[in-house]
């Protein structure tokens, strides 16, 4: 899987064209972690 994705411009030169989006569920899964994680401990450090 690449992480980046390059290409060569007309000059010949490497150039970024960008992510791949292969990565998308991962950083979408952490950040509900996250998300879900930190609502749970602001309840738990509220008392509620």
């Amino acid at each position: 899987m690449e992480v980046l994705r390059y290409t060569r411009d007309m000059y010949g030169q490497e150039t970024l064209q960008g992510v791949s989006w292969d990565l998308l569920p991962y950083f979408a899964g952490a950040a509900a972690i996250i998300i879900v994680g930190h609502l749970a401990y602001s309840f738990y450090a509220n008392g509620k």
